[in-house]
């Protein structure tokens, strides 16, 4: 049986008799708003309502104390303003000619997080319970201990490095990949709607039936300024996809990389001022750049329009840009053959009336040599003509050889094209290939990546069409793109700090996902440093196998005295 007095509604500590928590600074008399589960609520005879923490368009954010598993966690009731209504005894009803639009966000709402429990994805809190209760339905899962990306920001500088935010957005990357394959769509991703956890890792939260992502005449809208795509100020809900998740994320990097915000999509159709300052293009990798200018593209047609591939432009520069310059190339070659054919047929044919007779005099006189010769050959001049030996082989040997450089219409002449020797592409990165002249002509698309124990990792390590090789016009070639060596040697991090062994250990292409961090008290050893590792420095390993660094939590109190 819970006792609903042991506890503080406002952290869920346990209640030591004071009327304000000296833990929380919680007052024990403070109520909930009228709408919302009164303080100390028991819900489902084993969940104890604490303080609201949240109220957004789909629903009510609790602190809630677990009776099964002894802990505190947070549970979300669905409850959309402007269409619910809380009666006296706190269950949920419908305002009237609204019911079909709460049951159908109710089915979703249901789904959706079910789905979420289904899929345990790392960069989304633990899903426990979902159930329907009180004319309506909940969602139990793990507290949420972290703080906004926002907040986060505001207290390093107020923005990051691409060093830094790299290792913390491609495990959130992945995830938002992930949801998308599950047809879930985010529609909110944002600097508040991704924490900052205690071990530093970035959660995804606020996952909501997309009724509420964009501009719907039913459910209060929740969209984020400057953070959600043009489509998501439409009233249709098709509109919205896995594209707006991508402008969501490229909008959140672009404020954690370069400080600010980019301006509210629907100001930018009538006056796009979005830019970025020249220190900050100076210092950011090219197809970071390019893949966010292209997740920020209003016009659907021209943006990035899966995570997956913008994911791809991130880490390894692959562009839209590419993609749509084949597509012009090839087109404007369909165009130039039609005008070259066009051309060809309207030219005006030769009179040949003139030389029709000398044609004839000229076949008579063919045809008695013919004759002649052919005399000749089977009599006096027969062994020159036929030697004993003649070999099918030397007749091949002396036909001509033609080099494909063209193409050749019945009726018209052999066209000559230009061809491109194809450069070397090995040891580049897919980013310069575009400031590379040679390849202006060519079509460069990323087929395929691998591990290699000679290329570093990023770099291009093959390609389909062999360097110096002549080619016509946008020839499409595919490039190998090298992973790193699938074993290294283990790099030596003890001794460094947190962040600093982290970083290196990214550097040698080991996954952020797989870096276990565990603290170990050695009062011998330097504080708040890297003091074992497993594996060990030098040992061969494969870069996909989990490591572990130890880092000393002993802290030298003297020496923070002095």
């Amino acid at each position: 049986m819970l006792d609903a007095n042991r506890l503080c509604p406002g952290c869920m500590n346990e209640n030591t008799g004071e009327k304000v928590c000296s833990i929380c600074g919680y007052d024990i008399g403070q109520k909930n708003p009228e709408n919302c589960l009164n303080v100390k609520f028991i819900l489902k005879s084993k969940y104890l309502i604490g303080k609201v923490l949240d109220a957004s368009s789909e629903g009510i954010t609790y602190l809630a104390w677990d009776g099964n598993l002894n802990e505190p966690v947070n549970i979300k009731e669905y409850y959309p303003l402007g269409i619910a209504t809380r009666n006296p005894d706190k269950t949920v009803s419908v305002g009237e000619g609204k019911s079909f639009s709460f049951n159908e966000g109710l089915l979703e709402f249901l789904e959706l997080n079910r789905k979420l429990c289904t899929l345990e994805l790392p960069a989304v809190l633990p899903i426990y319970d979902v159930f329907e209760d009180n004319g309506t339905a909940y969602v139990v899962f793990a507290q949420n201990t972290g703080i906004t990306l926002s907040s986060f920001l505001e207290r390093n500088s107020g923005m990051l490095k691409w060093e830094q935010a790299r290792p913390l957005f491609l495990p959130l990357i992945d995830t938002v990949i992930t949801l998308n394959n599950n047809r879930i769509i985010h529609g909110g991703i944002s600097p508040e709607s991704i924490t900052v956890s205690r071990d530093g890792k970035l959660k995804l939260t606020n996952i909501s039936i997309i009724e509420t992502r964009f501009a719907s005449e039913m459910f209060a809208t929740a969209i984020y300024p400057g953070c959600a795509a043009i489509e998501q100020y439409s009233t249709e809900k098709g509109n919205i996809g896995a594209f707006s998740d991508v402008y969501g994320i490229s909008s959140t990097l672009f404020r954690v990389l370069i400080g600010t915000l980019p301006p509210p999509a629907n100001e930018r159709m009538s006056e796009d001022k979005m830019s970025i300052p020249s220190h900050f293009a100076d210092e950011l990798p090219r197809q970071v750049l390019v893949a966010i200018a292209n997740g920020l593209q209003l016009k659907l047609s021209a943006r990035t329009n899966s995570v997956e591939q913008f994911k791809d432009e991130l880490v390894y520069g692959e562009t839209q840009e590419n993609i749509r310059k084949a597509e012009i190339r090839k087109k404007q070659k369909e165009i130039d053959n039609s005008k070259r054919i066009a051309e060809k047929i309207s030219e005006p044919k030769k009179d040949t009336s003139s030389v029709k007779y000398a044609l004839i005099a000229a076949s008579c006189t063919a045809g008695a040599f013919i004759i002649i010769g052919g005399i000749l050959a089977l009599t006096v001049l027969k062994d020159y003509f036929f030697p004993k030996k003649v070999t099918e082989e030397k007749e091949i040997n002396s036909m001509p050889s033609v080099a494909s450089i063209g193409e050749y219409e019945s009726g018209a002449d052999i066209v000559k094209v230009k061809t491109y020797a194809v450069p070397d592409l090995t040891g580049k990165y897919f980013s310069q290939i575009d400031e590379d002249e040679a390849c202006e002509d060519l079509v460069i698309v990323i087929g395929d990546k691998k591990f290699s124990d000679t290329a570093p990792r990023g770099t291009i390590c093959g390609q389909s069409v062999t360097a110096g090789k002549e080619v016509v016009k946008d020839t499409e070639i595919s490039v190998t793109i090298s992973l790193g060596p699938k074993k290294i040697k283990m790099a030596n991090v003890t001794g460094l700090k947190e962040d600093e062994a982290k970083l290196e250990l990214l550097k040698q292409g080991f996954l952020y996902e797989n870096i276990e961090i565990i603290e170990k008290y050695d009062t011998d050893k330097t504080p708040e440093t890297v003091i074992e590792q497993f594996p060990e420095s030098g040992e061969s390993v494969n870069t996909d196998i989990a490591v572990k660094i130890y880092v000393n939590s002993y802290k030298d109190e003297n020496a923070e005295e002095n």
